[in-house]
């Protein structure tokens, strides 16, 4: 460019440049917002912060990012705004996460935790905190005020009763309370409508509102200084009224538009060869950044971490690693075995080898590409595993599961109903996975079409 182009031209650029920077701005906050839902869902079905937690058995009635129904969830939010925040955490077989505001990772609790199931008592002390901190506590240093809390209870069979008595033993209060700590509440919320998703802003202008909204209820991540940038140049800056011009409001609509595309190719239909778990295989692996999810040696891993958030919610280490014993794997499958997406209007069988490399148990769920959460099919739950169902192997070993908006022909057979006109995907998970899982002497089939 030797001179500098029209007036016209100008302005052209000008606004692309605008586009480019809400674009990435989108993505790069997506878990923010993602969080602000569950935050805000939280408080609107009755776990309020600091006092109280929903137990739930995750069904399809539940808008919530890939959740499963294996076994139950306890959900808390903690709040530091106004001084540290305890969380007693009962021995037994517990495990769960602590994220921040912004969905990274704390510490985790109970089995994957410091004590390793034996019981112990976490602090968790706000951003900046000077004060004193008592002795007999598992110290955790917060970069927002507010966190969430996810307890999943993992019993050896499917006894409900036990997991929820179990969850519901565990304390949440502030420190100043710890003299006299008030009770908790435990809202049952299993088989019951609840919205607790970022899919309801997807693509929309309305996300841009809640990213603000989240920007201004807790402090800002010193981490994202960089990115805060992006959110400045679009008129987006905490604790400043943003009231956006028409046109901005058309640059910051088409932006939302054009990220929501590009992030649902990013998270099913991308070509990085590192997704792929076995070569002659169509099965990904939901975080292909190896044991440290996205969080590279030298940079940050934004596909990977967008790919992830737009699926999924909880960061951990657990949930990444790779290596035998460790707390679970999620495996992705959106193909079939000739490459094709997953179609709710044809039926598939997929063969799964025994013994599965599973030291507690075994899942598969299926999930609605929409709102990424368990698919909707009338009364049914979409998952089949060694926690639910007892699998009888054929002559070679193998279990035949079944998926397809028809019911299998075969008495009692495993069967997850889909639903013409909605595409799927499924989580295959492995709890406590051994070595055939990472060493390739065992494999998944893909996905057969039913002729």
């Amino acid at each position: 460019m030797k001179t500098l182009p029209s007036k016209q031209e100008i302005i052209r650029i000008r606004r692309a440049a605008l586009k480019n920077r809400a674009v990435e701005a989108y993505k790069f906050f997506y878990p923010t917002v993602s969080m602000l839902t569950n935050f805000d869902a939280l408080e609107q079905y009755g776990a309020h912060a600091n006092s109280g937690f929903l137990v739930q058995l995750t069904t399809p009635k539940i808008n919530a990012l890939t959740q499963n129904s294996d076994t139950p969830y306890g959900l808390g939010v903690g709040d530091t705004s106004n001084g540290p925040v305890v969380i007693e955490v009962p021995k037994g077989p517990l495990m769960g996460v602590i994220d921040d505001a912004n969905f990274k990772y704390v510490t985790d609790l109970g089995l994957v935790g410091e004590e390793q199931g034996k019981g112990a008592k976490y602090l968790f002390l706000p951003p900046e905190y000077t004060g004193d901190i008592p002795d007999g506590y598992i110290v955790r240093q917060l970069q927002t005020y507010r966190f969430l809390i996810c307890l999943r209870a993992v019993m050896s069979t499917n006894d409900l009763a036990s997991a929820f008595k179990l969850m519901e033993t565990t304390k949440l209060y502030p420190l100043s309370d710890a003299a006299q700590p008030k009770a908790n509440t435990f809202q049952d919320y299993s088989h019951k409508t609840a919205e607790a998703s970022p899919s309801l802003v997807d693509g929309q202008f309305q996300y841009w509102l809640e990213l603000k909204r989240a920007l201004d209820t807790d402090v800002l991540d010193k981490d994202y200084y960089q990115m805060y940038g992006l959110l400045a140049d679009i008129g987006i800056q905490k604790d400043i009224p943003f009231n956006p011009s028409d046109e901005m409001k058309a640059i910051l609509s088409e932006a939302a538009v054009e990220a929501n595309e590009q992030m649902a190719i990013n998270a099913f239909a991308i070509d990085d060869a590192d997704r792929i778990v076995w070569n002659d295989r169509k099965w990904e692996w939901v975080s292909f950044g190896g044991d440290n999810g996205y969080y590279m040696d030298q940079y940050l891993n934004l596909s990977v971490r967008e790919r992830w958030f737009y699926q999924a919610t909880l960061e951990t280490p657990k949930m990444f690693v790779r290596k035998e014993g460790s707390g679970s794997l999620y495996w992705l499958g959106i193909n079939d075995a000739d490459n094709n997406f997953l179609d709710g209007g044809k039926n598939y069988t997929l063969s799964v080898p025994t013994p599965v490399p599973a030291q507690l148990f075994w899942s598969i769920t299926a999930y609605d590409i929409d709102t990424r959460s368990e698919l909707v099919n009338g009364e049914q739950i979409p998952v089949l595993g060694t926690l639910r169902q007892t699998f009888t192997p054929d002559k070679d070993g193998n279990i035949t599961l079944y998926f397809g908006p028809d019911k299998p022909t075969v008495d009692n057979a495993p069967w997850i109903q889909t639903v013409p006109g909605k595409d799927w995907f499924v989580y295959f998970r492995i709890y406590g996975p051994t070595k055939p899982a990472f060493d390739n002497s065992w494999k998944l089939d893909d996905f057969q079409i039913v002729k």
